[in-house]
């Protein structure tokens, strides 16, 4: 999961070595529904699931949220499980508005705590800039954006584009798998997608205008 053109698709094609989609390196969409894609590495099988990203030219955020839950929810009642949740951050990307805040802050909703600690919040692009610039900006996200999801169990990595590092990532996971709070809801309790936790997040509420993104991006 990530904000377009976060590397989400690109990830993934290192992992998998298929080649990238047409537009995967812009910062336009290029995935526009939930695509699966399985590898086998070091004789173990894995599935990839890539998102559309927030911020979709084409796609309002409760579409792409509502694409993402309704796959995370036929997963589930196939009783498949999740063994980690990978959101991407562009380090070159200093942007960050108040729709960048709310599909960030749906994470924690959507893991909930008993799968908190399966989120790794990756950087991207690290191998366009320089250690100490790479060094500092991480400092900042774990310091502000990142700093109550690290405290709560997910942790920061950095990719630097290379198949090497994104299995690095993948493996550190490994093989514990947990079912998602969002996936419980809509399965077990039989919630609608709008009534669960993390998708009153996309309600017209005080985090998602202006005001709402200054009092949390500082904390006033």
């Amino acid at each position: 999961m990530g904000k377009t053109g976060s590397g989400m698709s690109n990830f993934i094609n290192k992992l998998t070595g298929m080649q990238p989609e047409v537009g995967a390196d812009e910062l336009s969409s290029c995935t526009q529904e939930v695509c699966a894609y399985e590898c086998c590495h070091n004789g173990q099988r894995f599935i990839f699931v890539d998102t559309p990203g927030f911020n979709n030219q084409k796609l309002s955020q409760n579409v792409v949220f509502g694409v993402i839950a309704r796959w995370l929810k036929e997963a589930y009642q196939r009783s498949i499980k999740l063994t980690g949740v990978i959101y991407t951050q562009n380090i070159t990307d200093n942007s960050w508005s108040p729709t960048d805040v709310q599909s960030f802050q749906l994470l924690r909703p959507l893991c909930g705590s008993g799968a908190v600690d399966r989120i790794r919040l990756v950087m991207t692009m690290c191998d366009q800039v320089e250690e100490l610039e790479a060094d500092n900006v991480e400092g900042t996200l774990k310091g502000t954006r990142w700093k109550s999801l690290i405290q709560a169990g997910a942790q920061p990595q950095r990719f630097d584009n290379t198949s090497g590092s994104a299995w690095n990532i993948v493996d550190g996971l490994g093989k514990t798998t947990k079912t998602l709070l969002l996936q419980e809801e809509l399965v077990d309790m039989g919630k609608a997608v709008k009534n669960t936790t993390a998708g009153k997040r996309l309600r017209p509420e005080e985090s998602a205008t202006l005001y709402g993104w200054f009092k949390w991006l500082f904390g006033f």
